[in-house]
């Protein structure tokens, strides 16, 4: 939020006088738009809608809150970004705000880093029963550099982010969907073996990844993957 230059306080795009102090607030700056290549993790809990309306809200809080810290801190731990929360689903960014030279590898790696973190959760509590799938797409998209997540403001646009929501309904429970340009930029650290072709809008037939094998430039550790992979 804009920042009195006289007293500090924060204030809403639309204020033009400080609230605090009364002090003129400089206009927030148009942003600052990018095309870039991202890497566009998509992750969303199966079946949970229709149980949270079983629940009392409360329940679903607790079940949701330890969900959203654990997929949050595997994404951003790989140097992702989390732009948004969807309902139950995650989306998360690699190579914005900040570019790497590896974002698709990081990207795939997170997401084996998301399953496990989901499995270790049910793990500890059983009646959790979380099941997820997620999806991993790289492709151009306009970046909002000076974008504000944590706001409500998007920071990507483009086909890339819808195909990625695509994907993952395809998925099967409990794994991780890669579309073609992930596939083709990790084939050096991440192992794939087929999987059925599934129709996709600007996809294909597919590979799934058994396990990653730690290769030069790669980002952590190496990881058991179930993944996909659509060719047109």
């Amino acid at each position: 939020m804009p920042e009195c230059s006289a007293c500090g306080q924060q204030n809403p795009d639309i204020a033009r006088f400080c609230l605090a102090c009364g002090a003129p607030v400089a206009a927030r700056e148009a942003q600052r738009e990018e095309r870039r290549i991202v890497s566009v993790v998509f992750v969303d809990l199966v079946g949970f809608t229709a149980r949270s309306e079983r629940l009392d809200p409360e329940d679903v809080t607790a079940i949701l809150n330890p969900y959203y810290e654990a997929v949050k801190s595997e994404l951003e731990s790989f140097g992702g970004s989390v732009e948004k929360f969807i309902g139950d689903a995650v989306v998360a960014m690699f190579g914005a705000p900040q570019a790497h030279g590896d974002d698709p590898d990081r990207a795939v790696r997170s997401a084996i880093a998301v399953r496990e973190a989901v499995a270790a959760l049910n793990a500890e509590n059983p009646e959790l029963g979380l099941q997820i799938r997620v999806a991993v797409n790289t492709g151009e998209a306009v970046v909002a550099v000076d974008a504000r997540p944590g706001l409500g403001e998007a920071m990507v646009a483009g086909d890339v982010v819808n195909t990625a929501a695509r994907l993952q309904q395809t998925a099967p429970v409990d794994t991780v969907v890669v579309g073609e340009q992930t596939y083709r930029s990790t084939t050096g650290t991440i192992r794939y073996e087929p999987l059925p072709p599934v129709t996709a809008k600007g996809e294909g037939p597919a590979g799934r990844g058994l396990d990653g094998r730690r290769c030069p430039g790669s980002v952590r550790r190496a990881a058991a993957i179930t993944g996909a992979v659509r060719r047109t």
